[in-house]
């Protein structure tokens, strides 16, 4: 089915990627009639049961790796932290060790 000459739709050039539409006019050829472009994320968000969203390889691609440079950032984030715990740890010993060496004199 194709957009109606009338829809608004029709003048952009291009058909959207999802739509909804309240009419079907059926000619020698079958026409969509009162159109409204919609994301097919609100689709699958609002009508989970009738509707999936298919990841293309490229995207599930770019997605794994985009979760990879975020664990690797969060691991390097969790390493600084801890070796930022570690000197404040050594620091607040040595803190201790000269507060009891100058207590004893």
């Amino acid at each position: 089915s194709g957009l109606h000459p009338s829809s608004a739709l029709y003048g952009l050039g291009y058909t959207p990627d999802y739509v909804c539409y309240h009419e079907l006019i059926s000619t020698t050829k079958e026409y969509m009639s009162c159109v409204t472009a919609v994301e097919g994320e609100w689709l699958a968000e609002l009508g989970p049961m009738f509707f999936t969203i298919k990841e293309s390889f490229e995207t599930a691609l770019k997605r794994r790796q985009r979760e990879r440079i975020n664990q690797a950032n969060m691991e390097k984030e969790m390493d600084k932290k801890e070796k930022q715990k570690e000197q404040e740890a050594k620091l607040k010993k040595a803190k201790e060790k000269v507060g009891m060496t100058s207590e004893r004199r």
